[in-house]
């Protein structure tokens, strides 16, 4: 059984090795679902400035919570999905835009 294993991670690492734009796509998948995963409460925060600065402090304290609690979930949400599913395509696509939390 350890023997099997072993082969199993050997050839999955060669494989992964012989097509480095495949392994550099699959990990920036891995890396998003991590950085989203960890980051994702910060779209609370992030959604009341933005939308106190559209429109008005009273509107961020009351639609931008509201804005930045699903916003929060949904990325969180997709973390899970993006960690998860990091080895089947597509790589490059992220579900939500911004790719992250603080990319303008």
């Amino acid at each position: 059984m350890k023997r099997l294993l072993s082969v199993t991670v050997v050839l999955g690492v060669v494989l992964l090795m012989a097509s480095p734009c495949f392994a550099e796509n699959l990990f920036d998948k891995l890396g998003r679902g991590l950085v989203n995963g960890a980051t994702g409460w910060c779209e609370y925060p992030k959604q009341i400035v933005e939308t106190s600065k559209e429109y008005n402090i009273a509107v961020g304290l009351t639609w931008g919570q509201i804005k930045g609690l699903g916003m929060g979930v949904a990325r969180t949400g997709l973390a899970v999905y993006d960690t998860a599913t990091f080895y089947l395509p597509p790589y490059d696509r992220p579900v939500m835009e911004p790719k992250y939390v603080f990319e303008f």
